[in-house]
């Protein structure tokens, strides 16, 4: 069995890695560690990960990009039952917001190699065919991250152009959700689904959520609280700082029903339209390391 396999995004929100990569070498080879090297390339990164992992049966697979990157790879790395690290080097990087991953690039590797420790995760399943660690949503932080994507330039000072293209636009969409507690009609910008708490930014979005309860939240957010959003994002706070007004509706499992095909984002990534999403937790179902 192999110790670890070692996954990087190249060009993950456009940062050089080329000094992280010489030091993963170094340290790897130095610790006398078996491991294997994967570089993503935009072309069914999933299935050869997977192949990896048959071939090599690797103790623990460690990440190092956006959060899109470690979404991508979910379905493998659940079905195989492997130990997880992940190394922020996205853009706005909300995982690490989540989970606290806030040492140096290097000494997070060095953690996730020598720890033995592990916290199992929820996952959430979208319509059978995508899955969403942290958080979702569908209106206006979607349309924004479409746009982000299609731009050529990268970074916050861009996400924030986005930002501000978006709020100036606002526009409600009506919506139907039925969870296995209740049933509710519903109007906003923007519909967030939410395992996790936090945007990359820090800002709290969802004020009850935990990455391991077995639920995960609806959040309701209409222009008002957008706007506030917006403030938040783009000056300083402090950690007090909460959107008031934000519905927030919980639930195991939810079917979500739009009058037309709204975009869905997880993760920092677009996924397609869709006019109805049924979701439900797959508890515990990734072993994180701690």
């Amino acid at each position: 069995m192999m110790e670890i396999l070692l996954v990087i995004n190249p060009i993950s929100g456009d940062i050089n890695k080329s000094d992280f990569l010489d030091f993963a070498k170094r340290t790897l080879s130095k610790s006398k560690i078996d491991y294997h090297l994967y570089k993503t390339t935009g072309d069914k990164d999933c299935e050869e990960l997977n192949h990896l992992i048959g071939i090599y049966s690797p103790k623990k697979v460690i990440i190092a990009g956006g959060d899109g990157t470690l979404n991508m790879f979910l379905k493998p790395l659940i079905e195989h039952k492997i130990q997880v690290g992940f190394i922020p080097m996205g853009s706005a990087n909300g995982m690490a917001v989540e989970l606290d991953l806030t040492d140096s690039l290097e000494d997070l590797l060095v953690k996730f190699i020598k720890s033995k420790e592990t916290r199992p995760l929820d996952v959430l399943s979208i319509n059978d065919s995508h899955l969403l660690l942290h958080l979702g949503d569908i209106g206006a932080n979607a349309n924004l991250v479409a746009n982000y994507d299609k731009d050529e330039s990268r970074g916050m000072f861009t996400y924030a152009r986005h930002f501000w293209s978006e709020f100036k636009n606002l526009k409600s969409f009506e919506f139907e959700i039925k969870t296995d507690q209740n049933e509710y009609e519903r109007k906003g910008v923007m519909l967030a689904i939410c395992n996790g708490k936090k945007f990359g930014t820090g800002i709290p979005l969802n004020s009850v959520g935990k990455m391991d309860d077995g639920l995960f939240e609806f959040v309701v957010v209409k222009a008002i609280d957008f706007s506030d959003l917006l403030k938040a994002a783009l000056s300083k706070f402090d950690d007090d700082f909460e959107i008031e007004n934000l519905e927030t509706i919980q639930a195991k499992t939810a079917t979500v029903k739009f009058k037309q095909p709204r975009l869905l984002q997880i993760d920092g990534e677009i996924m397609d339209e869709f006019t109805e999403l049924h979701i439900k937790v797959l508890p515990k179902a990734l072993r994180f390391i701690q």
